[in-house]
């Protein structure tokens, strides 16, 4: 009885074929790409109109807070209703959440709400840390206002004129730069707010003028 003599092994091919070699080089350089094809794609909307000097008073202890306490900072301004009953008290509360999605960027980021002081009792005691929560007399906060106003008239194309109540119940996002210069509005729903905290981080990480 004889038996077949096993089949010689074929000489293995270039390790370059190897498809599992394959596969790591392309990972590898797919992974060295992908921050610079995302940075190129993945930008904060570009500038739309100067927020200027502004100051405020903070509502948990009354101390001055605006334009000054923020220069070099990029922040998302939120506004609250009067009277802030629990609608508003759970949309401010949701809004503050979301700065923890920016807690690895440290002071760069900053939230603020913006209250009329009618509304001023039911918030006092959410503010924290990077979360300021501003108010001030109608005569003080109309002008503040109508900045923000003026560029979401820009932004919408929209007449830019309204009253103090009107605008404060906009229910937007705003986001402004380093330089105060406002760059985008976005919904009050939790799309808007990671839309707004992603374009928030790209200029933190990159600044206004990439």
């Amino acid at each position: 009885m004889t038996t077949e003599a096993p089949a010689p092994e074929q000489p293995a091919g270039p390790k370059w074929k190897n498809p599992y070699v394959i596969g790591f080089v392309l990972g590898a350089v797919f992974l060295t790409v992908l921050p610079f094809a995302q940075r190129r794609f993945l930008k904060a909307p570009p500038p739309i109109a100067p927020l200027g000097a502004w100051t405020l008073s903070t509502i948990d202890d009354g101390q001055p807070f605006g334009s000054t306490q923020l220069a070099g900072k990029v922040f998302i301004a939120f506004f609250a209703a009067a009277p802030c009953e629990a609608a508003c008290l759970e949309a401010q509360q949701a809004f503050g959440r979301g700065l923890e999605h920016s807690d690895d960027l440290g002071d760069q980021v900053h939230f603020v709400t913006i209250a009329r002081d009618t509304a001023a009792p039911a918030l006092k005691t959410l503010a924290k840390g990077r979360w300021h929560l501003v108010t001030g007399p109608d005569e003080k906060l109309g002008p503040v206002l109508q900045a923000f106003h003026g560029a979401w008239g820009k932004f919408a194309g929209t007449d830019a004129g309204v009253t103090l109540a009107e605008h404060i119940s906009l229910p937007a996002f705003v986001l402004v730069d380093q330089n105060g210069m406002v760059r985008g509005f976005w919904r009050d729903d939790s799309a808007g707010r990671g839309n707004a905290i992603n374009a928030a981080r790209l200029l933190a990480k990159y600044g206004p003028n990439p």
